[in-house]
């Protein structure tokens, strides 16, 4: 019987895993083919493959950034998005960022004062809903979590006992203790993984996608 598979992606934490294994100022990593990725983990998987595992499903959640600091970063952002769409195995789901203020230490002078710091919101509470809607109106038969957050524990283990959950860290740091298990828990077929640079590098888009093209440096 075939499987179908569904993943949800935590967009932010894949960006900061990215820059971490690849470097900041690299190119090659940015313009991530998230079908192709989900493709390449769920085939390298041979208890989902045997079962005829495939992708039915790919859900990305993140949010705007406000270009404050760097006026192209939006529009950079905002081109990838549009390349995901029009790729058409990709549902996005936007969370916000909100700026608030806190105190730090100023390194030019070296005292506490006022800083402004921005937060994302909204995107763990994306995969997390996203994920239980599907499973439980019978969209998937298995799942990849995406994420190195340890807010999804609850959603994570609910899906174990439910379904087989492959959860990919994409920070290549250690897995959130939250995040981790059993692999025979529930009806078993779980799996971990930690993306390396190459994954990033293997599963790029074509330079144009329907007339959007990958940004220069990326």
């Amino acid at each position: 019987m075939l499987v179908r598979v569904g993943a949800y992606v935590d967009g932010l934490n894949v960006y900061y895993g990215g820059r971490r294994l690849c470097g900041r100022s690299s190119p090659g990593w940015r313009w991530l083919d998230l079908h192709a990725l989900v493709e390449r983990l769920t085939s390298g998987n041979r208890r989902w493959t045997a079962a005829g595992a495939h992708v039915s499903r790919i859900v990305y959640c993140t949010a705007l950034v406000s270009g404050q600091g760097d006026p192209g970063a939006r529009h950079r952002q905002q081109a990838y998005l549009n390349a995901l769409r029009a790729s058409g195995t990709v549902d996005i789901e936007l969370g916000t960022f909100i700026t608030r203020t806190a105190r730090g230490v100023d390194t030019t002078e070296g005292r506490v004062a006022e800083i402004e710091v921005q937060e994302e919101k909204g995107s763990d509470v994306n995969v997390a809903s996203r994920l239980l809607i599907d499973l439980h109106t019978d969209q998937i038969d298995a799942a990849i979590l995406m994420t190195n957050d340890s807010d999804l524990r609850l959603p994570a283990v609910h899906a174990r006992s439910l379904v087989p959950v492959g959860t990919v860290n994409p920070r290549g740091t250690p897995t959130a203790g939250h995040l981790r298990g059993d692999r025979d828990e529930g009806p078993g077929g779980h799996w971990w993984y930690w993306l390396a640079a190459s994954d990033f590098r293997s599963c790029q888009l074509p330079e144009s996608v329907t007339g959007i093209r990958c940004p220069a440096g990326w």
